[in-house]
């Protein structure tokens, strides 16, 4: 096998990774977002609502079946470092649900558990951009970066 053989045999298997990664990066991200909104209820709200507890159990699920498809991930070497990301971002985005649990009913906004779900939400957010920047084909969306961000108007202070 020849030099080229084997760059060819290694950058299939990279495309084959990332094609299997990317629903489960999709996944991850998604019920970031869906946490994330959970965790701003959490911390605005003083009232405890079924449907926001709804939302929390479908979220508890899509964590597990994230944590599942990146277990089942096959990376290469080359892949090796993306899949650090995939596999921290899962595990922190369990942390993050484990979290948005314990904080349910709590009135104190300075409690301590919130403090772990914003850091577990951060670090999950962190890893994913990681995953974005070292394999093409897992950008994020960046809202601040759209046609509709640019021509809407500003509240002072908020920049240009």
């Amino acid at each position: 096998m020849g030099v080229y053989s084997c760059v060819a045999v290694t950058e299939q298997s990279v495309l084959r990774y990332a094609d299997a990664a990317r629903p489960a990066q999709q996944l991850i991200s998604q019920t970031l977002t869906q946490l994330s909104g959970y965790a701003l209820f959490l911390l605005t709200s003083r009232r405890q609502a079924a449907l926001a507890e709804g939302a929390l159990v479908g979220a508890r699920q899509a964590v597990t079946q994230a944590g599942e498809a990146v277990r089942a991930l096959q990376a290469p070497e080359p892949a090796a470092h993306h899949y650090h990301h995939m596999r921290s971002a899962a595990d922190m985005l369990l942390e993050a649900c484990v979290a948005a649990t314990a904080c349910r009913g709590a009135q104190d906004r300075s409690d301590k558990r919130f403090d772990t779900l914003t850091r577990a939400l951060r670090a999950t957010s962190d890893h994913l951009r990681a995953t974005a920047r070292l394999l093409p084909g897992f950008e994020l969306v960046d809202f601040g970066q759209a046609c509709c961000a640019v021509h809407a108007p500003r509240l002072p202070g908020q920049g240009l």
